[in-house]
């Protein structure tokens, strides 16, 4: 019986480890299997997050991109140059020009101003024109007076001559007379002799 006991005993102790191989076998291949699940279940997760990461930062550059696109700098808004300082004074790094508006307020004055400055020198023109008439007509109206005053003085020159031989010849008449009929008797030295006789 000693035999038959000792068989039985190994065949249940053969049993035992024949099961506990089974099992450590099966619970080898279980957590073989866990880890290769776990494993798996990490690369996934990984592999999510990754995605996730990647899909983010996608979102976030189309994002930027947008805000670039439709954001105050590139649309050229003018409110983002307006200074801290006053509406009359801009950031020059963030200024980007000005509206069509103040473009065409700017060309709306710009022509203003051609126009004026159009209407002065016409004004400076005719002013000139107007001066340069009235110096030909100064001119003019002095050379008629210098030529009056030429004529005006050969007149005067011609009377003056003839003035002249008039009263030179009443003179020569008078003289003759005088030498005719007023000195036939001229004084002798004794005529002469009776004045300063005396100191007085």
């Amino acid at each position: 019986m000693k035999k038959k006991e000792l068989t039985f005993k190994k065949y249940i102790f053969l049993d035992f480890v024949f099961f506990w191989c089974v099992f450590c076998q099966n619970l080898h291949n279980d957590c073989a299997l866990a880890y290769i699940i776990s494993i798996t279940l990490q690369a996934d997760e990984v592999a999510e997050k990754a995605r996730l990461t990647k899909e983010q930062e996608l979102d976030d550059n189309f994002t930027e991109m947008s805000n670039h696109i439709y954001g105050d700098v590139l649309t050229e808004n003018p409110d983002v140059a307006q200074s801290a300082f006053g509406p009359h004074r801009v950031i020059t790094d963030r200024w980007k020009g000005m509206s069509p508006e103040q473009l065409a307020e700017i060309r709306r004055i710009q022509e203003l101003q051609i126009q004026e400055k159009k209407r002065i020198m016409d004004d400076e023109k005719e002013r000139d024109n107007e001066w340069e008439r009235q110096r030909l007509a100064d001119a003019r109206a002095g050379e008629l007076m210098e030529r009056q005053q030429d004529r005006v003085r050969k007149d005067l020159d011609k009377q003056q001559v003839e003035n002249n031989a008039k009263l030179a010849a009443e003179q020569q008449a008078q003289k003759a007379f005088l030498d005719r009929e007023v000195y036939t008797n001229p004084p002798s030295a004794a005529y002469f002799d009776q004045w300063n006789k005396t100191s007085r």
